[in-house]
């Protein structure tokens, strides 16, 4: 006995719910930290992350080439700025951006999207907040927004801050397709395929 057209469209709208709804590859908005531990003193960050471009960051260690009055929040390793501001480029927007920082020369952090729109600015609360400035150090700065594709981070023209403990809202699939447009491609799928049988078994 043939299932009956309803039956059969039925079972079409289940499926095509369950795959939008159950699908592994739907991205997920994750809390992910950096802490800079692991990579030797001197390092300079690039790539090493996936999905995060790092440009003017190296690695300092405490103990080794980290100055004293710049602890490290955590553990051992921040990252400084050589020359000029610092910047990351994510391969995925996120949501939002923070860090503790320790700085001589006033503190800045700008998020933008991907055609270079200033999204959100957080300014750091002193001149300076190294030890020895009057100021407590690491400093908690962060920004918020929808779509941030790159922060830069400024403080003076170079060798001017150290950043530690960095904390992002990103996807924990780079590749996915955002979920809204995946819900309407798996929908629209399933509608189609409604469309279909019905042309089918029509008399």
């Amino acid at each position: 006995m043939r299932p009956s057209f309803a039956l059969r469209i039925t079972s079409i709208l289940a499926l095509g719910i369950a795959l939008t709804f159950l699908n592994p590859s739907r991205a997920k908005a994750v809390d992910q930290t950096l802490d800079f531990e692991g990579f030797a003193d001197q390092a300079v960050l690039t790539t090493q992350y996936s999905g995060i471009n790092f440009a003017g960051a190296t690695v300092l260690k405490q103990g080794v080439s980290l100055n004293a009055a710049f602890p490290p929040h955590s553990v051992t390793n921040v990252i400084y700025n050589p020359s000029g501001p610092m910047s990351l480029v994510f391969a995925s927007a996120i949501s939002n951006f923070s860090g503790y920082v320790t700085y001589n020369s006033g503190m800045t952090i700008q998020a933008f999207d991907a055609m270079n729109v200033l999204l959100a600015t957080a300014t750091g609360a002193y001149s300076s907040n190294y030890i020895g400035s009057g100021n407590p150090s690491n400093e908690f700065l962060s920004v918020a927004a929808a779509n941030i594709t790159k922060v830069v981070l400024t403080g003076g023209s170079g060798n001017n801050f150290v950043l530690d403990d960095v904390t992002f809202t990103g996807s924990l699939n780079d590749g996915a397709v955002p979920e809204g447009g995946l819900t309407l491609a798996m929908l629209g799928l399933t509608f189609a395929g409604i469309v279909g049988f019905r042309r089918k078994f029509s008399i």
